[in-house]
């Protein structure tokens, strides 16, 4: 039976599922939340952690016998029993199915209902340089170049970002999702790329301005009034 420790920051959703297989399983699991035992931001910064998970992610799994996991998916299936995962090859793989499902066509979707209780930020980059917005495909780059440079902050940010317009008339604009009420960006060194280039506000949960944006912004449909142009392409950092 798998026993370890499993290394988070408090109310992590997605370590919830780990704990969750543990719990049926009956595998035995300590979970590293607080310090002194784990402190997000430095723990997983320190030699030893990178040593064992190089990306520095979380929720993370070290078995007692040193056997390591990242990625909630990843843990959950191993502390999980034949009951869970499968007990045949048709099984399994219907888990998997399910598990893929869940994380592509339910998650997202789910977003717009949770994430307005929560602190959410429109940003827009339409201002601040207008020259690096030519041709949609560069303006697109910029997207993507963002979310590659942002890597390590996928398990505590989500976020849709949308491209209006046509070239040479373009804009940049979405909507970024974090725990607590605050930007998240300025809390770790890596995070800090490019959020300076954007135009930040923070939006009201209760205002139906926002949950129209929500809708609209999740969807990749709608008026878009408070851009005033058309819908281009989106992309997904989750």
């Amino acid at each position: 039976m798998a026993a370890g420790t499993l290394y988070t920051y408090p109310e992590n959703w997605r370590a919830f599922k780990a704990q969750i297989a543990a719990q049926y399983s009956g595998a035995r699991l300590k979970v590293a939340s607080s310090p002194p035992a784990f402190t997000f931001g430095q723990t997983n910064r320190t030699p030893g952690f990178i040593s064992n998970f190089p990306l520095g992610k979380v929720p993370a799994f070290q078995g007692d016998d040193g056997f390591c996991l990242f990625e909630s998916n990843a843990i959950a299936h191993y502390l999980s029993n034949d009951a869970l995962r499968g007990a045949t090859p048709q099984a399994a793989s219907q888990v998997l199915q399910w598990v893929s499902f869940a994380d592509s066509e339910i998650i997202p979707p789910a977003s717009a209902w949770v994430f307005p209780t929560l602190g959410i930020m429109q940003f827009n980059k339409q201002y601040k340089f207008p020259e690096e917005l030519t041709l949609t495909f560069k303006s697109c780059n910029l997207i993507t170049g963002m979310f590659q440079r942002l890597d390590k902050l996928r398990k505590n940010a989500f976020a849709s970002v949308i491209l209006f317009g046509t070239n040479n008339d373009s804009v940049i604009s979405g909507i970024w999702v974090f725990r607590g009420q605050e930007l998240a960006f300025p809390l770790s060194p890596d995070w800090q790329i490019d959020y300076e280039s954007y135009d930040w506000r923070k939006l009201d949960p209760d205002s139906e301005e926002c949950k129209t944006m929500v809708k609209e912004y999740f969807a990749w449909e709608g008026d878009f009034k408070h851009v005033g142009k058309a819908f281009n392409q989106g992309k997904i950092f989750k």
